[in-house]
């Protein structure tokens, strides 16, 4: 017969037995849980990235569409209209030739055709497919060269490193991104210059878009939220973010606005693994 001792020892090995077996139960219950839950979380976090990231192209390609459309209407229609213009005073110019009025007509021609060269550049620059045709470097050059001719602002575009092509998508994306950023310039900042730089890096590309302007409260424009601060700031910002990217804005009252948009490049990480290995 076992001892008092004996079944209290024995009572004692069971109970810590099944004391260990409900932690190791209960611990493994937690870990599954929680690995659930991340998994959970992870599937949430992407189904809502792939819904915004769904969102997004379909803003931009009902934008696209729209900007292309106003683009085709501006050069066929507008651009129709300048020309039969120019032909008018060019008949009146013959007619009045040697009048007093000869110099105005003449000046009104010129100016009529630096307008239709100007609804020309501005049709490409709302034509998405501009893009697509020439590229994100050549578009960009092409949109700075439009507003220097406006006279409003003084302009330049620079590129440093080897320039190389994103995706067809990712570069009307960024195209659009820039533009968005000097119409808030043009219209809001008050200065005289235009600055945007690409940065072909072979691990990162950047765009960088600089105003001289009066800069603005970045941290009270923030705090204000997009409904009432407007939703160009946080369109940037999430245009980037699905982009792979981000977009970094630095400003404040007197020194101008600089707003810097940087994505990893895949085809640089990817030769510089293999250079790597």
């Amino acid at each position: 017969m076992q001892s008092p001792a004996d079944e209290v020892v024995i009572v004692i090995i069971a109970g810590t037995i099944l004391m260990l077996l409900l932690a190791t139960f209960v611990a493994t219950f937690f870990f599954l849980y929680q690995k659930r839950n991340f998994r959970y979380q992870q599937e949430l976090s992407l189904t809502k990235e792939s819904y915004e990231r769904g969102l997004l192209q379909s803003q931009l390609e009902i934008q696209n569409h729209t900007l292309q459309q106003i683009g085709q209407e501006l050069h066929d229609h507008i651009g129709q209209m300048l020309s039969l213009t120019l032909i008018q005073l060019s008949v009146l110019e013959e007619d009045l030739a040697g009048s007093v009025h000869a110099p105005t007509v003449q000046q009104t021609f010129e100016t009529v055709e630096r307008t239709m060269q100007d609804v020309r550049r501005l049709s490409k620059t709302l034509d998405g497919g501009t893009v697509e045709r020439y590229g994100l470097r050549e578009s960009l050059a092409l949109e700075m060269e439009r507003i220097q001719r406006t006279g409003r602002f003084q302009t330049q575009f620079q590129f440093i490193g080897s320039p190389y092509s994103l995706d067809e998508n990712t570069e009307t994306i960024l195209f659009r991104m820039v533009q968005e950023a000097l119409n808030n310039a043009m219209k809001h900042s008050g200065g005289h210059q235009l600055t945007v730089s690409a940065d072909y890096g072979l691990d990162r590309f950047s765009l960088v878009v600089t105003d001289d302007g009066c800069g603005f409260d970045l941290g009270e424009a923030t705090e204000r939220g997009p409904d009432r601060s407007g939703s160009g700031l946080w369109n940037l910002k999430q245009r980037a973010r699905l982009l792979g990217g981000e977009c970094v804005l630095i400003s404040q009252p007197g020194w101008g606005t600089r707003i810097e948009i940087r994505l990893p490049n895949k085809r640089g990480e990817a030769a510089v693994s293999k250079i790597t290995i």
